[in-house]
């Protein structure tokens, strides 16, 4: 049985995560603007790029900034970190893809300051307006995923969700020492991938089972994994969702 306070607990989450995606989904609106503008910019930064032009890529800070930066304090949870949102317009993209990172302490309960989550989207000015939706959904999905890891260790720990460091893990996958498909099992990671999935599973009132099956066939498509890869990452997964307190099937 799934306790009172556990489903408390996981509204905050969501009411927190909905705010967030849709500051986030209005500055991406907002930043379409700049498709209009002769040399692509907005709010200060070249973020629309033309057929033929180099386009930088978006995780080097030392070539492209954040249009949005924002401190959050959420005192239900709590929670106290940094946020920003970077975007490109890319003409003839012909694809949405969407990252974040959590750059956070991985020690228990400690940090010298807050966290900071990353936000990024590469698009297509060409699929604007009916992409939003996606993104909207992409955005919930993605923070869900990041405030789970800021939870995990460092400024904002949660005991109940603390797990240690596994950077040398980690490591070892980037490396080709351990195949990828390790990486979906990593325990910070399997808890982040749920949540971000069950979350997505509410908002678009989709069977977990399905979104769960979406999302990793989409890595056995591209070779990532392999179907074996993905029988064996979803026992682990099964496993582990009556400790987050999730009723589901997957």
């Amino acid at each position: 049985m799934i306790s009172l306070k556990k489903l408390i607990v996981e509204g905050r989450y969501d009411s927190l995560v909905t705010a967030l995606s849709r500051k986030l989904l209005q500055v991406i609106k907002d930043s379409y603007a700049c498709t209009k503008d002769p040399e692509g910019f907005f709010g200060g930064e070249k973020i629309y790029y033309k057929k033929g032009e180099e386009v930088p890529h978006i995780e080097d800070s030392s070539q492209i900034d954040h249009i949005y930066f924002e401190e959050i304090e959420n005192t239900d949870i709590p929670l106290d970190f940094y946020l920003t949102l970077k975007v490109q317009w890319i003409e003839g993209f012909n694809d949405v893809h969407v990252g974040g990172d959590a750059y956070n302490e991985t020690k228990r309960g400690v940090a010298d300051a807050a966290p900071l989550i990353e936000i990024r989207f590469k698009l297509d000015p060409a699929d604007y307006p009916k992409v939003l939706s996606e993104i909207a959904f992409d955005l919930r999905d993605t923070l869900r995923h990041e405030i789970e890891h800021i939870t995990q260790s460092g400024w904002n720990t949660i005991d109940s969700k603390y797990i240690p460091s596994d950077q040398a893990m980690r490591n070892k996958i980037e490396s080709g020492k351990l195949p990828p498909a390790r990486y979906f099992t990593l325990p910070k990671e399997i808890d982040a991938m749920i949540q971000g999935l069950y979350l997505r599973a509410k908002k678009t009132r989709t069977p977990f089972k399905q979104v769960v099956d979406n999302y990793l066939n989409i890595w056995v498509s591209n070779q990532s994994i392999t179907e074996t890869d993905k029988q064996n990452i979803l026992k682990v997964w099964r496993e582990r969702l009556p400790k987050l307190g999730i009723r589901q099937e997957i």
